[in-house]
């Protein structure tokens, strides 16, 4: 029989393509995922790496083993869940992701909640953007994710435009639904108003994070065009940080958006105003397709919805 420490270390080299990205991943040192890898080859029998001065490659005979090691480790973690679901909530331990504005709104609130009504249950949270999450839960490191779509850009795309997963590796439950408001500096011709219509901004500089002031800026140029008008994004200047771009808007270097859950903090040398038609990220929560869902992780989807004022 193979190792299943083995297992799990050839499925890193795979996902990283060095020894040294999978040792960092495993908290080991790249000698020790060479070494361990040796080991491997020699137990199959077959050689399972190009080595070369970028680091290594996969044999076909690799990328087999490694695609099954995957199914394996994925069938082992959703035994050790169901073991541990036996004691319901009683025990075991969940892991939860989210992005940074829900963490700041309501997902923080909710750990504090869960841990308080089940002290027994280990709780993991991480907080990172969707892309991140959806890349954590296919490699089963959490159980659930608090994350977010919008009408032209998938809960698997990362603020670089790549794909981390097939939408398919993960299940979604809708949330609840979060529109973006526009932001401008005190002063600005528009700051008096009490609803901004797109045609109202046509010719203004845009500023978001990269990619067209992605994930926002592909849903912003439909809805802009069906206005008659290209937004005109200032691609200069760009962040993801919603805090860094109030203080661009404050500066009097463009306008951007915020959805409602980054609205918590504004500066008080720029103004927020609803936006009519504007874009609207769709808040879901996110689980690996076809897994076994815990006690735990269906009781985090229920404290995660009362906390937030949300009905089942």
């Amino acid at each position: 029989m193979l190792s299943t420490e083995r297992l799990r270390v050839l499925a890193a080299v795979a996902r990283a393509g060095s020894f040294a990205g999978a040792g960092a991943e495993l908290y080991v040192t790249a000698s020790a995922v060479s070494q361990q890898m040796a080991v491997l080859e020699r137990e199959v029998g077959a050689t399972l790496f190009e080595r070369g001065p970028r680091g290594v490659r996969l044999t076909f005979a690799g990328e087999a083993l490694a695609a099954q090691a995957e199914e394996v480790l994925s069938k082992l973690r959703d035994a050790l869940v169901e073991v541990e679901a036996i004691a319901a909530c009683g025990g075991g331990r969940v892991g939860l992701g989210s992005f940074p504005t829900a963490t700041y709104s309501f997902a923080a609130r909710a750990v504090a909640e869960f841990r308080a009504r089940y002290p027994a249950v280990e709780v993991r949270f991480v907080d990172g953007e969707p892309a991140e999450s959806i890349a954590r839960l296919r490699a089963r490191e959490l159980d659930l994710a608090v994350v977010f779509d919008l009408e032209t850009w998938s809960v698997a795309r990362s603020y670089e435009g790549t794909m981390v997963a097939e939408e398919t590796d993960v299940e979604l439950l809708d949330f609840c639904e979060d529109p973006f408001f526009l932001l401008v500096p005190v002063g600005h011709r528009l700051a008096p108003a009490t609803l901004v219509s797109l045609d109202q901004v046509a010719g203004e500089p845009f500023i978001g994070s990269s990619h067209d002031c992605g994930p926002w800026g592909p849903d912003f140029t439909r809805a802009c065009r069906r206005a008659g008008f290209e937004p005109n994004f200032e691609l200069r200047y760009s962040s993801v940080d919603f805090t860094a771009l109030q203080a661009f808007v404050a500066a009097g270097l463009g306008l951007t958006l915020l959805p409602r859950l980054a609205t918590g903090w504004i500066r008080d040398d720029v103004v927020l105003l609803p936006l009519e038609a504007g874009p609207i990220r769709r808040v879901k929560i996110a689980l690996p397709a076809g897994s076994y869902r815990s006690p735990a992780t269906t009781a985090m989807i229920e404290v995660l919805r009362e906390v937030a004022g949300i009905g089942g």
